[in-house]
């Protein structure tokens, strides 16, 4: 990445909130005045700790911001969960967010959620509802009537940090295709044609 490309990407996320930017998760400066603890680091509860959910909580790990109190997965037993349980021993473990959140719910600043796709909302509402800043993979909701009740739990708690990890929204193109746009370089866009350079998962 050029130093250009990475002035503006930095530049950019320093008010985008807690935002995944490829593979790196950023804890920005607007965001973490937001959410610091009493200790100097984010107090993270993780709800989904194997797969994806191992990789969003290494990367926040990596930041040197996060201090993972609280460990949550339906199955603590299976062979994709243990990385994230032996890293972080210490953190309290769970097999059900809601009883984590009755037992130690005053305990962390923060939740990430890489669970299945129709716990989203569910996680997040929870969250939102007591205060707690909230990370979730996509997608954020399963229809849109639950997509309008995040939005006005975000408007009711507006000092909360929450981000949907969407990694083409927290990209230096984003962000440089945006700026463009604003500037009048670009204008009267009427049509986008996105394709995959590489494969992946189900893609060839």
């Amino acid at each position: 990445m050029t130093n250009r490309r990475k002035f503006i990407r930095d530049a950019a996320l320093t008010s985008a909130g807690i935002a995944l930017a490829g593979s790196p998760i950023k804890l920005t400066a607007a965001s973490y005045r937001r959410i610091i603890g009493a200790n100097g680091k984010v107090n993270l509860a993780m709800v989904g700790v194997g797969n994806r959910g191992e990789e969003v909580i290494n990367e926040f790990d990596k930041t040197g911001l996060a201090n993972v109190v609280a460990l949550c997965d339906v199955d603590m037993g299976a062979a994709h969960t243990q990385k994230s349980i032996a890293k972080f021993s210490n953190a309290k473990k769970f097999k059900n967010f809601r009883k984590m959140f009755d037992k130690m719910g005053g305990q962390f600043d923060a939740v990430a959620a890489a669970t299945p796709d129709f716990s989203h909302f569910a996680i997040c509402a929870l969250s939102m509802h007591l205060g707690k800043h909230i990370f979730s993979e996509k997608p954020l909701t399963r229809t849109f009537h639950e997509a309008e009740l995040l939005i006005r739990a975000a408007k009711k708690h507006p000092n909360l940090a929450t981000q949907m990890g969407n990694q083409g929204h927290s990209e230096a193109n984003y962000f440089q295709f945006k700026a463009w746009k604003e500037a009048g370089i670009i204008k009267d866009v009427t049509a986008i044609t996105a394709h995959m350079n590489n494969p992946r998962r189900w893609h060839g």
